[in-house]
């Protein structure tokens, strides 16, 4: 996180760490992205304007993103996918970048233990998934091996970003199928 942010006025603000009253209302929005902040202040127990004021702070400081969170199934992305993937420590920025650029890609992190990155990852079928893993990550130089587990069925889920997950060809193939 940035250790100052710009006020709408250009004047430098030191970053806060946020407090008990900013972590109340983060939490209203994580279950409704669409309370009001007349709704947010009666729940938390102050001003409307503070809300206001702690929401823009929030958004300024890189702490918080307003964003729709899509159903992937609902838009035909019936198959998620978490790809665990073992590449040349030298090549693993570039890897990692070229994976986030694909279609269908909504996570790329490097991580600790068996896998070098871990990838989420959205298709509208098994095919559309078979395809990334032969075509798009074979394609790929410095990856030593790919890992992949299709997740049967979620339980959780605060990922926003399937919209953009969605592939050309596979909302084509959707279209077609309806």
């Amino acid at each position: 996180m940035p250790s100052q942010s710009v006020s709408a006025r250009g004047v430098q603000l030191p970053f806060q760490k946020p407090d008990a009253v900013d972590q109340h209302i983060l939490s209203i929005l994580e279950e409704n992205g669409r309370a009001t902040n007349r709704e947010i202040a009666e729940a938390v127990g102050v001003s409307e304007g503070t809300v206001r004021n702690r929401i823009e702070r929030l958004i300024r400081d890189d702490v918080l993103r307003i964003v729709g969170v899509t159903n992937p199934a609902r838009l035909g992305l019936n198959t998620a996918a978490v790809i665990s993937i073992s590449a040349e420590l030298a090549r693993i920025t570039d890897i990692a970048e070229q994976i986030a650029q694909a279609p269908g890609v909504v996570y790329v992190g490097y991580t600790t233990g068996n896998a070098d990155i871990i990838v989420l990852a959205f298709f509208p079928s098994n095919d559309d998934l078979t395809d990334f893993m032969t075509q798009t990550l074979a394609a790929i130089p410095g990856i030593v091996k790919a890992e992949t587990n299709i997740i049967l069925k979620p339980v959780r889920s605060m990922f926003p970003g399937a919209v953009t997950a969605r592939t050309a060809r596979g909302a084509a193939r959707v279209a077609t199928a309806s």
